[in-house]
């Protein structure tokens, strides 16, 4: 791994910016595109908030680490504007608000700026609403800021036609690019799985409160007690293990509820699973459900906003049901587990969101 150093200004230079490197969809889309920029002869760096994170040890050959060493957001814009002057990257990407607002406000007025491009990844109005403050700090500082964007993108158009009402924006200067998901990786381990016969139910994500994952241990519940019966494996850590297994022992399904935690090789449960599901309350895209299809499996999820639905195609690759209902959620999953859909055209789905596809729509955009 390289560390950026002073350069001329270069339009094959670009810094994608992130608060760090932690677990997240976000992060683990960045470190995708920076690696399809570097293989394609661009010079990178990722220009951290602060320089920690699980995702580190996974920066691609050649992509540089910049540490601007602000324990604040607010206290990155100068040290990320000296950054800017001295490196003099062709094009800035930052991902997710207010971090977009913090780039905006630091390349303003530069004699030299950087194309700056706008990326946000979740929906902004579900991922606030409980918070009136925030939603309203969200509409002041988008509004002022996000019309100094070279191109703003979104996820999905969903989110796309969000942004740009929230930015007082006209739709074409925001751009839906969907994320580059490539198949998980699997180990030489053993199967991780119960033995059968029992039907393998999987879902993975953080275990934070808009995952709904309670909600899915309800669902799931009849399904255990059902002909052979099933086992849930919710890959994933946060807050609500907890809860999650709570909700299991107050069910009597604690031994059909599986919580191993974070894995680096989701392939290794998803190559043998019988179904994906996902309940969240909102997803900016959806990438996990990406992951499964990568193997064949039928796909049960919310119709939440925004990703689902385009992902899945209306339906087409995947049951869409409604945010919050279990019964509804219980009824698809045993539906799918009875009738699954082609596993070549799931993969052949999957297939529709590469790298190359993601790297060379970037590309055009922050060429201009």
């Amino acid at each position: 791994m390289r560390q950026a150093s002073e350069a001329q200004h270069d339009p094959m230079h670009v810094a994608f910016l992130l608060p760090n490197l932690g677990l997240g969809g976000a992060e683990r889309v960045t470190l995708d595109l920076a690696r399809g920029f570097a293989e394609r002869g661009g010079r990178v760096d990722l220009v951290l908030i602060e320089r920690s994170g699980e995702f580190l040890a996974e920066v691609p050959e050649g992509v540089g680490v910049v540490d601007l060493g602000a324990k604040r957001l607010r206290g990155a814009i100068v040290p990320l504007r000296r950054y800017l002057k001295e490196h003099r990257p062709g094009a800035l990407v930052a991902a997710m608000w207010p971090l977009t607002t913090v780039a905006v406000l630091a390349a303003v007025g530069l004699k030299d700026r950087p194309r700056v491009v706008l990326s946000d990844h979740a929906p902004l109005l579900a991922q606030y609403a409980e918070s009136a403050l925030a939603i309203s700090l969200l509409k002041a500082s988008i509004r002022a800021t996000y019309r100094f964007a070279d191109r703003i993108i979104a996820v999905c158009d969903g989110l796309g036609k969000e942004l740009a009402s929230l930015a007082g924006l006209p739709s074409d200067r925001v751009t839906t690019i969907y994320n580059p998901i490539p198949p998980p990786s699997c180990s030489d381990a053993m199967s991780p799985w119960p033995k059968r016969p029992l039907k393998r139910i999987v879902s993975a994500g953080r275990l934070k409160p808009v995952k709904c994952y309670p909600l899915l241990v309800e669902a799931f519940a009849p399904l255990a007690r059902e002909g052979d019966g099933a086992v849930l494996a919710i890959l994933g850590e946060g807050a609500d293990r907890a809860a999650i297994a709570e909700t299991a022992a107050r069910l009597g399904i604690a031994d059909r509820v599986l919580l191993p935690g974070f894995t680096p090789h989701l392939g290794d449960w998803l190559r043998e699973a019988d179904l994906f599901v996902s309940a969240s309350d909102y997803e900016g895209f959806g990438n996990v459900l990406v992951e499964a299809m990568h193997f064949g499996l039928t796909v049960v999820s919310t119709d939440c906003p925004y990703g689902p639905q385009e992902v899945l195609g209306n339906g087409k690759w995947g049951a869409l049901v409604p945010s919050g209902d279990a019964g509804a959620l219980t009824a698809a999953m045993r539906s799918a587990l009875h009738h699954p859909l082609s596993r070549q055209e799931q993969i052949a789905r999957a297939g529709e969101f590469s790298l190359e596809r993601a790297v060379e729509a970037y590309w055009r955009v922050l060429a201009g």
